[in-house]
């Protein structure tokens, strides 16, 4: 008889904290409950994408491979070539551009790049890269 009853409450133990390990989060993240602190809010990825940039090159709205278009293989393509981290860099590589388009080019850049909070726009394809 005692063996049972344990063994029941040792069932609703586990039940207990399987429901807690699998519920908690949907309260907080599916009906926008308030956990007090008790459980996370989820994230993807915490900090991954931070300093990492991401950028786009086009031509009146065609978009630009700037391994084509300057004749970089690839797999042999240099890290500053492949790696383009911020604005000075985006805009070197827009005006290498430009040059290999030749006159009348109108390369515009949207360059974001990875903050805590999310990606941050900083070139936005206002500029045109090619007027000087």
């Amino acid at each position: 008889m005692m063996a049972a009853v344990r063994r029941r409450l040792r069932w609703f133990g586990f039940l207990a904290a399987a429901a807690w390990m699998l519920l908690s989060p949907a309260w907080v993240q599916l009906f926008g409950g308030s956990s007090g602190g008790v459980v996370r809010a989820w994230q993807m990825f915490h900090l991954r994408g931070a300093g990492i940039c991401s950028v786009r090159f086009d031509d009146r709205g065609e978009r630009i491979d700037r391994y084509a278009v300057l004749g970089v293989d690839r797999a042999r393509a240099p890290a500053r070539f492949r790696r383009i981290g911020d604005e000075e860099q985006a805009r070197a590589m827009g005006r290498r551009l430009c040059g290999a388009r030749g006159p009348g080019a109108d390369v515009r850049a949207l360059l974001r790049c990875g903050e805590r909070r999310g990606l941050r726009t900083i070139l936005d394809r206002e500029e045109n890269l090619c007027a000087r």
